[in-house]
């Protein structure tokens, strides 16, 4: 398909997944790949979300809780591996260890296939980068401005710092079309961030970008540990109430859903375009059987509103 052909529309209802790990026999890659195939081509989303996982250990000095692996390059693993998926896919690509030809190269790859990407920097000032995010931007502008491009949009940031607003501005003018959050627990962050960014929009007389709220089910106190160690707010009510529930797994679930549902109807009210990335980023079958759970659950909230996803015309 000729990307210039391409019309973005912004997806509703994502599925985000990371590739297998590199260390995988080809075998098991592909055994494991079809199994997610079957899986993925029964839900009911728009687009298909495949990581890029960094080592994010240079963002902090506490241990990390599960060991780093390297994984499948994501547009191999998306196009390859996932190429019976027909959904329009949204591939990240983490720019630090990249050189400018690199990316014009990866960029390249893309050409042609339904697909977004989402450009990922750095995650911390310590780490030492060949390709600088807003560098990346620029080549995708100059190489491939028809692709459509994402940001990450972190509502703790804007917690702690005040600027995420200020960020996303900077990538709307580099270029940004919509953002992603990263996994959401904190109700109340996600609301600030949306909310001083609504007014900020109002102030410019702009329209707001479309946000993609990530939900993601926590199945035990270890990955409770991880999503901290990965700077995600969990309010500390809502930590106790997942450690204390007699299935941590299920309460997630319901939790989870419900702050999705509270961040739709809030977003709904000020006309901001919001649509969910459910995350299933854990190999246990029951937190893949929850992942799909949330999917179903979050169409049900969705099917008020009008479609949308990421077409061709």
């Amino acid at each position: 398909m000729d990307q210039t052909a391409t019309r973005w529309v912004p997806p509703r209802l994502t599925y985000g997944i990371t590739p297998l790990k590199a260390s995988f026999t080809e075998e098991r890659k592909r055994e494991v790949a079809a199994l997610q195939c079957a899986r993925i081509q029964r839900l009911p989303v728009d687009a298909l979300v495949v990581y890029d996982l960094q080592d994010e250990s240079s963002r902090t000095d506490a241990e990390r809780p599960f060991p780093f692996l390297e994984s499948i390059d994501p547009l191999t693993y998306a196009y390859d591996y996932l190429a019976e998926v027909d959904l329009p896919k949204v591939v990240y690509r983490s720019v630090a260890g990249l050189t400018a030809d690199g990316l014009t190269a990866w960029l390249q790859q893309l050409a042609g296939e339904r697909a977004a990407t989402v450009l990922v920097g750095a995650p911390s000032k310590h780490q030492a980068v060949h390709l600088k995010l807003r560098d990346a931007y620029r080549i995708h502008h100059e190489q491939s401005p028809t692709l459509p491009l994402g940001g990450v949009l972190i509502a703790e940031r804007h917690e702690s710092g005040g600027d995420e607003v200020a960020r996303i501005t900077e990538k709307r003018a580099l270029g940004c079309e919509f953002f992603v959050t990263q996994a959401v627990y904190s109700v109340t962050a996600s609301k600030n961030v949306l909310s001083d960014l609504y007014y900020r929009c109002e102030a410019e007389q702009r329209p707001m970008p479309h946000v993609l709220v990530t939900i993601s089910p926590c199945g035990s106190r270890k990955t409770l540990e991880f999503m901290r160690w990965l700077g995600i707010a969990v309010p500390r009510w809502l930590e106790n109430e997942l450690l204390h529930s007699h299935d941590i797994l299920e309460k997630s679930v319901d939790l989870t859903v419900a702050a999705f549902e509270e961040l739709h109807q809030f977003a709904s009210e000020k006309g901001i375009s919001l649509g969910c990335n459910v995350e299933s980023v854990s190999t246990r079958k029951a937190e893949i059987d929850a992942s799909v759970e949330m999917v179903q659950r979050v169409a049900g909230i969705l099917a008020s509103s009008a479609p949308a996803g990421l077409s061709a015309e």
